[in-house]
């Protein structure tokens, strides 16, 4: 196989191992397109389901954002497509994308992003809740479709959805999503709302270990955790007198990071010896606590006092402060790698696609075309690689090759 970068083409083999790794998952995506069952009655269809999903595809990667879009796509790019797919009966109408995403179950596809994945051992999975906004329900104005996402950063794909049930909160489709998944030797990072000792409980019979962030939910292990952490700083007067910070016992880890005039300054601060709580065996496997404390401030504000920000952790892993401080970090991927991609760059929560399973297998081929962009070697943020697909064919063809090979042979 053979791609096209800067105008000089090149074999994959010269390619880094990992970028070539990624172009053989995306040149499987086809197949896996293939083997998804039709919901649709046999004998009645024009187009088969690989190529409708495979145009769809290609269609959100050419900043197309519903399935009028979509429509629009395939006719006028009907002669671009036939390179690759035969689309024998010509190009799908908007009404055909529309009843394919409305009838086929979003598992299905999901089952196809954990193939991608593959094993999570050793692997970080960040479950986090997102709202589209746009699947609003006409009667009571509420959003239709709130789904709990499991996303693997080393991926850049989520390995798991679960939607939230209506007048509902994100706890309780948690314990769904993670009977869902195959955890085994994964470390599994939620937000607040998955403190609760029974979420721990489900995650360590998973064979996986966990961070789990403490807030006021768990208020009394809350107010447990801070108090004693907050026993544990150095005084104002021990500070001023060049004293080392935290007491004995505390495994701290410090970093400092300057950008763009902003300073921040992180502890994380690792506690082992739980002896002290006596509520610690209500969490399966806990090992430590953890206290994250950053200073945040304006490089040209020099007389300011620093904003502080002070956050706790439950977790069950042995790493050590450094790894851990990464790893809760690093949760944050899901925000910064998925959720804000898809509102900003794909505008998810302008869609007006009301329907549960057709909204959720949209926002299942975002991530999808992500993924593709992503993997593809040409250099360039994913919003100006949609709009240089949109507008200049034989780019589009660069980006998205690899899907394609092969295909119809």
């Amino acid at each position: 196989m053979r791609v096209w970068m800067e105008a000089t083409l090149i074999t994959t083999e010269s390619l880094d191992p990992q970028v070539r790794a990624d172009l053989q998952e995306v040149l499987r995506l086809k197949e896996l397109f293939a083997t998804l069952p039709d919901p649709r009655v046999i004998g009645r269809v024009l187009h088969s389901l690989p190529e409708v999903l495979l145009v769809a595809l290609c269609a959100m990667i050419c900043d197309c954002e519903d399935f009028t879009d979509m429509g629009h796509f395939a006719q006028s790019q009907l002669s671009w497509l036939r390179q690759f797919i035969p689309l024998r009966n010509g190009a799908p109408s908007h009404d055909v994308f529309r009843n394919v995403f409305l009838s086929l179950r979003p598992d299905d596809l999901l089952e196809i992003m954990e193939l991608w994945v593959g094993d999570l051992a050793g692997k970080q999975v960040t479950i986090d809740g997102k709202v589209s906004r746009g699947a609003k329900d006409t009667t009571t104005g509420k959003s239709a479709l709130h789904i709990l996402r499991a996303w693997v950063s080393e991926a850049s794909l989520s390995v798991g959805h679960e939607a939230c049930a209506e007048k509902s909160n994100e706890l309780e489709a948690l314990p769904r999503l993670l009977a869902k998944l195959q955890l085994h030797g994964a470390i599994v990072t939620i937000d607040a709302m998955g403190g609760h000792p029974d979420i721990a409980h489900l995650i360590q019979d998973a064979g996986a270990d966990y961070i789990l962030a403490l807030k006021g939910n768990e208020k009394e292990a809350h107010q447990a955790v801070a108090t004693h952490f907050e026993s544990l700083r150095p005084t104002p007067e021990a500070a001023a007198a060049g004293e080392q910070g935290w007491a004995d016992g505390c495994e701290v880890s410090t970093t400092r990071e300057q950008n763009r005039g902003r300073y921040e300054q992180r502890e994380v601060i690792v506690l082992r010896d739980l002896g002290w709580w006596p509520k610690s065996w209500r969490w399966a496997g806990l090992q430590s606590v953890i206290c994250v404390r950053r200073e945040t401030m304006r490089q040209r504000h020099t007389t300011e006092n620093p904003a502080i920000e002070t956050h706790y952790y439950l977790s069950s892993s042995r790493a050590d402060a450094a790894e851990l401080g990464r790893l809760i970090r690093n949760h944050w991927s899901v925000e910064n790698q998925c959720h804000h991609l898809l509102d900003v760059t794909y505008h998810e929560d302008h869609c007006q696609v009301r329907d549960k399973a057709a909204a959720h297998n949209l926002t299942l081929m975002r991530e999808l075309s992500t993924k593709v962009l992503k993997s593809s070697p040409v250099k360039g943020s994913i919003r100006s690689k949609r709009k240089r697909c949109c507008l200049d064919p034989a780019f589009r063809t660069e980006a998205t090759q690899h899907i394609f090979h092969g295909f119809g042979a």
